[in-house]
């Protein structure tokens, strides 16, 4: 038994002065900058690097598809230029009276300079419809690109609280094994056998759990520091946050998180795009018209019975007579498509009604439970004593502040569509 307890001893005064070295070394070796900062600090220098730049491309791509679309709408000036060599006589050559005559068909070298303009008529009503779907896409982008930004401002007051909790923590860590140091005298002294290993086992895993809230501060202080911008060895004393508060009612949160929602976007939007192809199908059955007009320049003309330049003015029109059913058939296809997209959006509304309402009870739940817990730890802090308890009841009530801010930061991201 006194064996046991002498090699617990030496192990535990090799593991006290591996720390000591460890922390000494540190010390030494560098000396971090320490920062004082708030969580609105950490979030206005966040902001910059939290830029969607992903986000605003897909809003840029989807809006340029747009633009593109719209300019279907003026007429096409197209631009042709042809020249040409034979090496026969392109011709035929008649013979009248004893007398030859050659009849060029086309000249031996010929150069055409053309340009021709080109306006849709019919097809404008295709276009119209092309143009709803491109701003659909768009309206979906620009409904998508706020959530990439509010996923880290949710990450940031995230971390920023973890790490109030771990910093809590370790206090707590350290002053357990202070506490059972001085213990571990006291029964070296008293040479009590039982008492010797029972403190050294508590010790060491005092010691265990201080090394694992020492890295837990360390790794969530590097994350922040990376998210923030400062250096990673940089040590941050934060300052506690006043209590959030939310004040809305269930029926104005609901209201609100439909209108935004980017789902619901997303499926009135698909359901733009589904009405736009099925009108689409409907203007198959209407004839396509274009106005079209040029002017060709031959200087060795082309064909020698026609004048060396002259202009053109006329109407196109096609029509598809008969293709075997195949637009009936897009036609139900399309209609079927927008009763599917009428039948999403409802079921989408539900859905995110569904989730505001189970936002907001959790958010009621942590709040009370934020209360109860700034309640006991201004209890403990009205005794005045730097203690164990004091330090538990802050690090419960940072725990809780941080779930009633998620649950409300998910309620905002509801209410704000992002």
């Amino acid at each position: 038994m006194f064996r046991t307890a002498s090699a617990i001893r030496t192990f535990r005064n090799l593991t006290c002065g591996a720390l000591l070295l460890s922390t000494q070394g540190m010390g030494q070796d560098r000396s971090p900058d320490v920062r004082f900062i708030t969580l609105d600090e950490v979030k206005g220098r966040a902001a910059g690097a939290a830029a969607s730049n992903v986000a605003q491309l897909g809003i840029d791509a989807a809006k340029y598809h747009r633009q593109a679309a719209q300019a279907d709408y003026f007429p096409k000036l197209n631009a042709d230029f042809l020249n040409l060599h034979y090496n026969k006589f392109m011709g035929q050559t008649i013979q009248l009276f004893r007398r030859q005559a050659a009849l060029p068909l086309f000249g031996k070298d010929e150069t055409i300079v053309a340009l021709t303009v080109t306006q849709p008529v019919t097809q404008l009503l295709q276009i119209r419809q092309a143009v709803n779907v491109a701003r659909a896409d768009e309206q979906i982008a620009r409904a998508k690109g706020g959530q990439l930004t509010a996923q880290t401002s949710e990450n940031l007051e995230r971390v920023y609280f973890e790490l109030l909790i771990a910093n809590r923590r370790q206090t707590i860590a350290q002053k357990k094994v202070a506490a059972l140091q001085n213990t571990q005298q006291l029964a070296t002294v008293a040479m009590q056998s039982r008492n010797v290993v029972d403190s050294d086992a508590a010790f060491l895993e005092a010691s265990k759990e201080l090394v694992m809230t020492e890295s837990q501060v360390s790794e969530l202080t590097k994350s922040l520091n990376a998210l923030i911008g400062f250096a990673p060895d940089t040590r941050l004393v934060l300052a506690v946050p006043e209590p959030a508060l939310e004040t809305i009612s269930l029926s104005q949160a609901t209201q609100q998180a439909v209108t935004n929602s980017p789902e619901v976007v997303e499926a009135e939007q698909t359901l733009v795009k589904a009405r736009a192809a099925s009108k689409l199908s409907k203007l198959e059955y209407i004839p396509a018209v274009a106005v079209t007009g040029g002017y060709v320049n031959q200087p060795q003309p082309v064909i020698p019975l026609l004048p060396n330049d002259f202009s053109f003015l006329g109407v196109i029109a096609t029509y598809n007579i008969f293709d075997f059913g195949k637009r009936e058939k897009t036609l139900s296809e399309r209609n079927t498509q927008v009763q599917m997209a009428e039948a999403n959006v409802a079921m989408v509304k539900s859905k995110v009604a569904a989730n505001v309402q189970k936002t907001f009870l959790d958010l009621q739940r942590s709040q009370k439970i934020r209360d109860l817990t700034r309640r006991l730890a201004a209890g403990y802090q009205e005794t005045s004593l730097e203690n164990t308890s004091t330090r538990a009841a802050e690090s419960e009530m940072f725990q809780a502040e941080l779930d009633y801010r998620t649950a409300c930061t998910q309620l905002k991201r509801l209410l704000d569509g992002r």
